[in-house]
C-alpha cells in the first residue's frame, strides 16, 4: 500500500521547472587535461559553528538550523504538511537518496548567498531522482524543460544532456534564483512560484491584481494555475517539516557534512564500463553520480566526471588513457526502417546485451532514426581475419537488393566491400555482410533472418526483447500462447516477412 502511495506522490512532484522563461547562460564550460593533480574536492560548508551544535555527521541538520526564510502560516501550506506527514517512510527515501549530492548542492548555494531552504527543492521537483522525466520532458533533479535548459548553457548531444548532470543543472538553477531574486525583490514565495510557473506568468499575476485594487503577494495572487498556486506550500511544508522532523515522526538521513564528490576533468571522449571496471567502483555508482551521460561513453567534448572523494587517487592518466583507448572501439548508427538490435548486432560482431549496455537501455525496440553506438572496426577484423559474413550473390540480384535482404544501409554495405559507386556483380561473387558467428561455417550467411532456432533458457519474453518486438506478436506468428514454453532446437518466426 506504501508502495503505491510513494509512487503517486513522486508522480505529482515532476511538473516542477516546465514552464521557466527564457534566460542568458550563467556558466562557462570545465576546461584542461584530467590529471591526478587536477583532483579537487568541493569547498566546505561555512561557518558550522553558526548551527550551535556539531553537526559533523548530519548534514541535513546542520541545513535545517541555517534556514532562513519565514515560513507563512496559512491553509494552502497546512495542507501540504499534512501530506508530506502521512508519508514518513517517502521523506526517509528521498532524504537518503539526495547523500551523494547535498554537500555539494550547498556549497553552491551558499557561494551564491542563497537561502538553503532550496536543498529541498528537488524534492518538490523530482523527489532527487536524478532520471526523473516529466509529461513535460523536464528532465534531471532541478527539472529543466530543453528550451530552458538550453538557454543556461546546459548541453544535449547523443552521448550527454545538461539537464541532468548534478553540478552543471545545480549551477543554472542558482543562476536562475539568482535572477528572480533580483527581479521580485527578495519575495522568495513569489520568486519560488516563479521557478516552477516562470516569471512572466507572476508578473501578470501581480499586475492583475494591482488592477483590480487587490494585494499584490503571492498569496493572494488569484490568475495561477492550481500547480503553481501549490509549489511554495509544498517547499515551506519540507521546511517546517525538515526543521521538526520528530515531530512529524521521521528522522533525515544521516548525511557527513563533509565533501562526498571530487572532480575529474575530461578531454576527450572516455568508455564509463571500462572506468568502472579500472577503478573498482560499481558501475551503477558511476551513473548515479553521473546521470548526464546518455550512453557508456562519454563522447569527445570536455566534461566534468563526478567520482567518490576517497576514490579520486584511481583516476590517474594511465587509467584515463585505458578508458580512452576503449571509447574509440565504438561509433554511431543510425537506426532504419527494419532494423532490429538483434539483426544490428550480428551485423557489427556484437549482441543485444552488450549494445543495450553501451547505450544504457532496458529496451530492445528498435525505432528508425535513432543514433546509438555499435562497435567500430569489427567487420574490418573479420574480413582480415577471413572471418566476416558473406553473402553469395544469385543470378540477376543487386547490391540494393542484397542491402534490403540483410537490412543494411547501402552506402555502409559499399564501405564494409570497398566497392565503388556502381560495382560490378557477378553470380557466386561474395559480399561481406557481418561477422561471422562461430556456428557459422565458411561465414555463408544463408539463415533467414526472420527465423530463429530457440536455445536452452529461451522465453517468449526474452526473445521478444532480443528482436525488438513483443510477446504478443510471436505469439501470434507462431501460434502460441503467451505463456508457451518453448522447446531448444524448435524453430520460431520472429519477424514476419
Amino acid at each position: 500500500m506504501f508502495q503505491v502511495a510513494v509512487v503517486s506522490l513522486v508522480a505529482l512532484l515532476l511538473n516542477g521547472c516546465a514552464n521557466l522563461a527564457t534566460q542568458e547562460p550563467g556558466r562557462e564550460d570545465p576546461s584542461g587535461v584530467a590529471q591526478d593533480s587536477d583532483f579537487s574536492p568541493l569547498p566546505a560548508i561555512s561557518d558550522q559553528e553558526k548551527a550551535g551544535k556539531d553537526h559533523s555527521n548530519d548534514l541535513w541538520r546542520a541545513v535545517a538550523s541555517r534556514f532562513s526564510l519565514p515560513v507563512p502560516d496559512n491553509k494552502r501550506i497546512d495542507a501540504q504538511i499534512a501530506r508530506y506527514a502521512r508519508h514518513p517512510e517517502y521523506l526517509q527515501e528521498v532524504s537518503e537518496r539526495a547523500e551523494p549530492y547535498l554537500y555539494m548542492i550547498v556549497e553552491k548555494l551558499e557561494a551564491a548567498d542563497l537561502p538553503l531552504e532550496l536543498t529541498l527543492l528537488p524534492v518538490v521537483e523530482s523527489a532527487y531522482l536524478p532520471g526523473a522525466r516529466s509529461s513535460s520532458s523536464a528532465a534531471g533533479i532541478w527539472q529543466f524543460i530543453p528550451s530552458t535548459g538550453d538557454h543556461f548553457g546546459l548541453e544535449r548531444d547523443t552521448f550527454y544532456d545538461g539537464r541532468r548532470d548534478i553540478e552543471a543543472s545545480t549551477e543554472a538553477a542558482v543562476t536562475y534564483f539568482s535572477q528572480l531574486r533580483g527581479m521580485f525583490d527578495d519575495d522568495w514565495s513569489t520568486i519560488i512560484a516563479a521557478y516552477n510557473g516562470g516569471q512572466g506568468t507572476l508578473l501578470n499575476a501581480v499586475r492583475h491584481n494591482r488592477k483590480q485594487g487587490r494585494p499584490t503577494d503571492f498569496w493572494s495572487l488569484t490568475t495561477l494555475r492550481k500547480e503553481t498556486q501549490d509549489y511554495p506550500a509544498r517547499l515551506f511544508a519540507l521546511v517546517k517539516i525538515f526543521s521538526e522532523p520528530e515531530k512529524y515522526g521521521f528522522s533525515p538521513h544521516p548525511i557527513k557534512n563533509g565533501p562526498a564528490l571530487a572532480q575529474v576533468e575530461l578531454d576527450r571522449s572516455i568508455s564509463l564500463i571500462k572506468l568502472a571496471d579500472l577503478t573498482g567502483l560499481d558501475h551503477d555508482e558511476i551513473y548515479r553520480l553521473n546521470p548526464g551521460f546518455d550512453r557508456s561513453i562519454t563522447g569527445g567534448k570536455k566534461r566534468r566526471l563526478l567520482v567518490p572523494q576517497e576514490a579520486k587517487g584511481r583516476f590517474d592518466i594511465d587509467t584515463l588513457n585505458s578508458a580512452a583507448s576503449e571509447a574509440e572501439d565504438w561509433q554511431r548508427y543510425t537506426i532504419v526502417k527494419g532494423d532490429s538490435f538483434h539483426r544490428i548486432a550480428r551485423r557489427y560482431g556484437s549482441s543485444v546485451d552488450e549494445i543495450l549496455a553501451i547505450n544504457r537501455r532496458q529496451s530492445a525496440l528498435a525505432r528508425p532514426g535513432e543514433v546509438i553506438l555499435v562497435p567500430a572496426g569489427r567487420v574490418d577484423q573479420a574480413i582480415a581475419s577471413g572471418n566476416a559474413r558473406t553473402h553469395t550473390v544469385e543470378p540477376g540480384e543487386s547490391l540494393w537488393a542484397i542491402s534490403r535482404k540483410h537490412d543494411i544501409k547501402l552506402a555502409e554495405l559499399k564501405r564494409m566491400n570497398a566497392f565503388d559507386d556502381d560495382p560490378v556483380l557477378r553470380p557466386g561473387d561474395k559480399v561481406v555482410v557481418g561477422v561471422a558467428e562461430a556456428d557459422e561455417p565458411n561465414g555463408e550467411s544463408g539463415d533467414d533472418p526472420s527465423r530463429y532456432v530457440v536455445q536452452p533458457g529461451d522465453t517468449l519474453w526474452h526473445l521478444a526483447r532480443r528482436f525488438s518486438t513483443t510477446v504478443d506478436k510471436l505469439s501470434t506468428l507462431n501460434r502460441l500462447g503467451p505463456n508457451a514454453a518453448l522447446r531448444p532446437g524448435q524453430e520460431l518466426v520472429v519477424a514476419s516477412n
